[in-house]
């Protein structure tokens, strides 16, 4: 969802930006997420295919949470680094 709150994605794009997940996981999650309401998935009728996901207006609200998450993590990561020593 990361990835989404920044602009709409083609599958290969966020595939691109997460090259340790799998075809079939990534797949899995964009159709849980869009049945969760969390993504809205638009399918344009041109040649050749194109899809694109974004965050749904639910979705943009959970960005702050997702940012929290990412900058506790990093503080995580810093913590461990210092206790390492």
């Amino acid at each position: 969802m990361h990835f989404l709150s920044e602009e709409p994605l083609r599958f290969n794009e966020l595939k691109r930006r997460m090259p340790k997940m799998t075809h079939a996981t990534l797949s899995n999650q964009l159709k849980q997420l869009e049945s969760e309401g969390l993504i809205i998935r638009t399918e344009y009728s041109q040649i050749p295919p194109k899809v694109e996901y974004r965050l749904s207006d639910i979705g943009k609200e959970f960005e702050p949470v997702l940012d929290s998450i990412r900058d506790w993590g990093i503080k995580y990561l810093e913590y461990e680094e210092k206790r390492k020593k």
